[in-house]
């Protein structure tokens, strides 16, 4: 349509449009644009006519846009009928998102809930409707109306993210579709605006938040909900276990769109978590076997060259080293089987030693309600251990004999009654195993300009034989190995290695030195054995004489464990799918974090070829 010929209809209809400011025309322009989607479903359409706009609107588009613009409805539709053809995009996906002429949200935030747009229902194509709430960061949280629709060739239900199908096991499936979405639906009436999500994944990585602490700030600081609580649907308030599985769900897509794959869930659950715990443990599969993107990982400062008789080499460098963070594990040493409840104390295989006395070598049955056997021993170990939770009694007993004491004019005794304390453990002392046990540690493997490359649970110990095993693994290749690794316990590590054949062979390239500060702070000047072959100085390429300083950044793992220890408090209670998913993706979006500083710091981080590190 010319502008002239607009001009000419807008003389045929000025009775109509009398009071019509241009504020207003513009508003219309821009609502009526994004309510593309719905006027294409009203009644009387069919699959021929979508790519046509209709001649009139439904009669809720009509009260929603008359309340919400202050114009009567033979002003709405008039002007309607003036630009329909204008505002219609053809083309437009249906189900997709519409882009507005102009972006205004209040109008929605405000009378759509009142006006009931979006609720009625509709038998073309089997659409169903239900209302939910749409979480965005710019304009709060409002209510929102989505529908379903359904093929009737092949039963399949189509969502805003996925397809509802059955399988060939007769079981539903939720398929994603390809690529990010721009809303994301994580339960069945909650949505959210993939700028939020990426701005609470970001909040939780560098400011080490919780889920709880998350949903606390986007109420307290994003939410900014203007639309009234009254009406067909109230926006709930974010709960941690919402931002819980929004996390999860959002980095499996995540992971499956850099994948070019699909994410596939099962459509029944008792829960959300539920749901995805399959498709997290896959993905922790993938993690596992050196998934990590920047696995092989190399920049300026982990790669450094030399000149040797006019030749050059290069050297590679990496740190590896334990932080003391855990999840609930099997209380047998060593056991990796998950627990069926981050309650219990042994897996189920080793469930039958809930039945035998919690003291170390006592194989006699538990006395009913107890942890121990009918040993008066073992019994009092027991009671001195659950003692620790009286603390209230002791401090009333404290209190109590002050008071007497100060009436009757003495000083008073505050020291704890005869029997409460727990006795010094001695070498001879008993030990037994009344609480839950923890994993020992993560075990991390960083290049010294920060990137993680790969990390492990540890459940008994951070031994010898755990490290060499965890590295092996990190490092299947003699040249995926560094030329430099850096650890606390080297010396040992060494040791350890000597004379055990093939694994004393993958090691034989690598120069294992302790970390600097260790060395300087923490190992002897008497160990001989540490001192020469494991001495940082001990190799000329890690010092520059001329510069003063290190080549390499040897606390370069220390720095990374102080920054995953911040979220133990986060991780301590989770089941290990959970945990090994959470640990990684954290650790996933940290390294994209740092490449992006390394890049404006001029240190050229890129990704080598893996093939050659494996080869």
């Amino acid at each position: 349509m010319q502008l002239s010929e607009l001009a000419t209809q807008l003389t045929l209809l000025q009775e109509d449009l009398a009071g019509v400011s241009v504020a207003q025309l513009l508003s219309f322009l821009g609502l009526a644009r994004r309510l593309q989607p719905r006027i294409a479903w009203q009644e009387d359409r069919s699959l021929s006519t979508v790519a046509v706009a209709p001649s009139t609107l439904p009669h809720t588009v009509v009260a929603f846009m008359s309340e919400a613009m202050g114009l009567q409805d033979t002003q709405i539709m008039a002007l309607w009928g003036l630009l329909r053809h204008i505002l219609w995009d053809p083309a437009r996906d249906l189900t997709g998102v519409t882009q507005p002429l102009i972006e205004d949200f209040t109008p929605f935030q405000t009378y759509a809930h009142l006006t009931e747009l979006g609720h009625q229902q509709a038998a073309l194509y089997d659409p169903q409707r239900y209302t939910g709430a749409f979480y965005t960061l710019n304009n709060g949280a409002f209510p929102i109306s989505t529908t379903s629709l359904k093929c009737r060739s092949c039963n399949t239900r189509y969502y805003i993210n996925y397809a509802r199908q059955q399988g060939a096991d007769k079981r539903f499936y939720r398929l994603y579709y390809p690529g990010m979405p721009t809303i994301l639906q994580s339960e069945k009436h909650l949505f959210f605006e993939d700028k939020l999500c990426q701005v609470f994944r970001s909040y939780t990585v560098l400011a080490h938040a919780s889920a709880t602490a998350t949903a606390q700030f986007y109420h307290d600081t994003l939410a900014n909900n203007r639309a009234p609580n009254s009406g067909s649907y109230p926006i709930p308030r974010l709960r941690s276990e919402y931002i819980s599985d929004l996390f999860d769900l959002y980095s499996l897509l995540l992971h499956h769109s850099e994948q070019k794959s699909q994410l596939v869930l099962p459509d029944s659950a008792e829960s959300q978590s539920e749901r995805l715990t399959a498709a997290m443990l896959l993905r922790n599969h993938f993690m596992a076997a050196n998934g990590q993107e920047q696995w092989a990982h190399s920049c300026q400062g982990c790669r450094k060259f030399f000149n040797k008789d006019g030749e050059q080499y290069m050297l590679s460098c990496a740190v590896t080293d334990g932080v003391a963070i855990g999840r609930p594990c099997c209380a047998v040493h060593n056991c990796t089987t998950p627990l069926s409840t981050n309650r219990a104390r042994y897996c189920l295989p080793h469930s039958r030693m809930e039945t035998i006395c919690a003291v170390e070598g006592c194989n006699l049955a538990v006395e009913p309600g107890r942890k121990t056997c009918t040993s008066p021993e073992h019994r009092r170990l027991e009671d001195n251990y659950y003692a620790a939770g009286q603390s209230a009694l002791i401090l009333r007993d404290r209190l109590d004999r002050a008071k007497s004491y100060s009436r009757e004019g003495d000083t008073p005794d505050l020291s704890l009654p005869i029997g409460t304390r727990r006795p010094r453990k001695t070498d001879t002392d008993i030990k037994a195993k009344f609480g839950r046990r923890s994993t020992h540690n993560e075990q991390l493997v960083v290049r010294p300009c920060g990137i993680i490359i790969a990390r492990g649970t540890f459940y008994g110990a951070e031994s010898l034989s755990s490290v060499a095993e965890f590295l092996c693994g990190v490092f299947p290749t003699q040249k995926s190995m560094p030329d430099v690794l850096f650890y606390d316990n080297n010396c040992r590590l060494h040791q350890y290695l000597a004379g055990r054949g093939p694994l004393q062979e993958h090691f034989s390239k690598t120069a294992l030195v302790v970390d600097v500060f260790h060395f300087k702070n923490h190992h002897s000047t008497k160990d001989i054995y540490c001192t020469t072959h494991c001495n940082p100085m001990a190799f000329p390429e890690l010092y520059d004489s001329k510069a003063n300083q290190w080549t390499f950044n040897s606390s370069a793992c220390e720095q990374a464990n102080a920054w995953l220890n911040n979220f133990h408090g986060i991780v301590r209670e989770m089941l290990p799918v959970r945990y090994e998913f959470f640990l990684d993706e954290v650790i996933k979006a940290r390294n994209r974090f740092l490449v992006e500083e390394l890049r404006r710091n001029k240190e050229d981080p890129y990704i080598i070829d893996r093939q050659l590190l494996l080869q």
